[in-house]
This record gives C-alpha cells, sequence and structure tokens, in this order.
C-alpha cells in the first residue's frame, strides 16, 4: 500500500507540473469567470446559460486533462524506459498501473473541484439579470493576479517549478473566493449563506467530474500498446460514441450481438449531464449521484483490468 501511495501521489504531482494541466485549468476557471461578463446583457436565460457553459468547460477540460496526463505518465515511463527501474522493485505491474490511474484522477478531481467552486461563483454573480454580483465575480476575478503573480514570486524567489504552484494557488484560491462569498448576503434580496448560493449546481459538477475518472483509466490502459496522441484520440472517439450511442445503436440492439455489445463498452455520457434535472428544480438525488459514481467506477474498473492484462504480457525494458 505504500508502494501504491507514493507512484500515486508523484504521478499527481507530475501531472500538475505538465504545461497542458496549468494551460487547461487556466483557460477553464477563466472562461467560467468571465462567462458572467459575456452573457449577462443578453434577453434570454443568463444564468441557465453561465451554468451550462461552465458545465461544458468542466466536462471538456475535465476529459481533455484526464485522458493527455493518463496516457503521457504511463507511456512516458514506458518509453523513457523508467518504468522497468520502478518494476525492478517489489512492486507489482497492477499495482503500478493502477497507481498510475488514481494519481491522474486525483490532479483532473482538483481542477474539478477549482471548476465547480467557480461556477458557483459565476451562476451568482449573473443570477439577476442587468445587475452583476460583484460580492461573487470580484473575488474570483481576484484569484488570477494573485495567484500567478504569488506561484511566479515563488519561482524567481526560490527557484520551484511555476506550473504546479499556479494550479495549486488557482485551485485553494478558488475555494477561499467562494468562502469569501458564502459569507457574504446576495445585494439584490439579501439572502445568507446556504441560500446565496445554489448548491444544486455544486452536486451537479461532482457528477459532471466522473467521466474523467473514466477517460484516466480507459487512457492508462490504452497507453500500455498506444503513443499519447493515439490514447487520447480513441478515448475521445469512446466518448464521442458514447454520446450518440443511443441514436445510432438503439434500433439495432435487439437484433444484433455487437451492437449490444459496442453500447455496453461506450460510456453513457449523457448519465453526468444533470442540467435538465437543475432546469426542472429536481436536484440531484443521492442514490442517483450513488448509482453514477459506482457506474463510472466499475467502467473505469473494467478499463484497468484489461490494462493491467496486456501490461502483464507486454515486455517493459
Amino acid at each position: 500500500m505504500r508502494a501504491f501511495l507514493a507512484i500515486a501521489r508523484l504521478t499527481a504531482l507530475e501531472a500538475v507540473r505538465r504545461p497542458v494541466f496549468l494551460l487547461v485549468t487556466l483557460c477553464g476557471l477563466a472562461g467560467t469567470s468571465l462567462m458572467p461578463f459575456l452573457l449577462h446583457y443578453t434577453l434570454g436565460d443568463a444564468p441557465r446559460a453561465i451554468r451550462d457553459g461552465a458545465m461544458g468547460l468542466l466536462w471538456t477540460g475535465g476529459l481533455l486533462l484526464a485522458a493527455w496526463s493518463a496516457a503521457e505518465a504511463l507511456g512516458g515511463e514506458l518509453r523513457r524506459g523508467t518504468a522497468g527501474v520502478a518494476l525492478s522493485k517489489p512492486v507489482g505491474r497492477g499495482t503500478f498501473l493502477a497507481a498510475k490511474a488514481v494519481g491522474v484522477a486525483l490532479a483532473v478531481a482538483g481542477h474539478g473541484a477549482a471548476s465547480v467552486a467557480a461556477m458557483l461563483l459565476a451562476v451568482r454573480a449573473g443570477a439577476v439579470e442587468w445587475h452583476l454580483d460583484w460580492t461573487a465575480a470580484g473575488p474570483a476575478l481576484a484569484v488570477f493576479p494573485l495567484a500567478l503573480g504569488a506561484a511566479a514570486w515563488r519561482n524567481r524567489r526560490w527557484g520551484r517549478p511555476f506550473g504546479s504552484a499556479a494550479c495549486g494557488l488557482l485551485w485553494v484560491g478558488m475555494g477561499v473566493a467562494l468562502a469569501v462569498a458564502a459569507c457574504r448576503a446576495v445585494p439584490s434580496d439579501g439572502a445568507v449563506f446556504p441560500r446565496n448560493l445554489d448548491w444544486g449546481i455544486a452536486a451537479a459538477g461532482a457528477v459532471a467530474c466522473l467521466p474523467a475518472v473514466m477517460a484516466a483509466a480507459a487512457a492508462t490502459a490504452l497507453s500500455v500498446r498506444l503513443p499519447t496522441v493515439g490514447a487520447v484520440a480513441v478515448v475521445a472517439a469512446l466518448f464521442a460514441g458514447g454520446l450518440v450511442a443511443d441514436t445510432l445503436l438503439g434500433p439495432w440492439l435487439e437484433e444484433s450481438f455487437w451492437a449490444r455489445a459496442a453500447f455496453a463498452v461506450l460510456p453513457d455520457g449523457q448519465a453526468f449531464w444533470l442540467t435538465d434535472a437543475l432546469d426542472a428544480g429536481k436536484g440531484v438525488p443521492a442514490g442517483y449521484a450513488a448509482g453514477a459514481a459506482g457506474y463510472a467506477l466499475a467502467w473505469a474498473g473494467a478499463w484497468l483490468a484489461a490494462g493491467a492484462w496486456g501490461f502483464g504480457r507486454a515486455e517493459v525494458g
């Protein structure tokens, strides 16, 4: 267990230090925080548009980070030959592969938590037509110069890595900004905590983070045989196919074994998109969230089992 935790921790740290991780995190959080300014002064339902746009950034950013980081985590080790050094110690191949996937999932979880916090702040900032709530928008926007400036100063003063420090400070900063906004009443109606934030969005956002865990497992398994770009492309194809599986495979499920097999393999991405439930005012039932988490973990576990089987038969230099 100690070796598993050590490998997972180092994998998470390596993932966060990659420039792509900071770039996607920064673009996602900044895009979410700026949505009230881009979508607020419209004739439509601005809060809903802000929420759906932020959810889309959370979804796509998490999938991209998970797939790329997981494929690079194991595939990079195999290409550089450092996997053989790690496996020369008392660490099984299955343990090594699973720890890589868990480490990437932990890194992506940080991105997801910060994205959910930014989404809560953005929705509150644009909740009232024609009037921005600066008690939510202000703290969110202040995070970026403070986090990036502190990471740059830390890099210049002590030579510490900029990317991982910037990511960590952005994550912590969004949490602090959410806490500051939660302590302030909404100017328009005077609502105070906990009614001053839409916590149903947080539950839907947490469920929307689960596909990233699935993508990390699939990319880790595929990187045993495929290069990084190939593994990411296959993961993207799987999730794109899962979104249209009902339309393309639905009419053939009763007649074709191959249609049923493909339908079982493809991830049901629509099960994790719960904005319709929020529109209906139903919220996210705890039982449904638990079922979605169980499905995601089972799907990820199946891919990791297949990856462990292939990794056990691969030649590692």
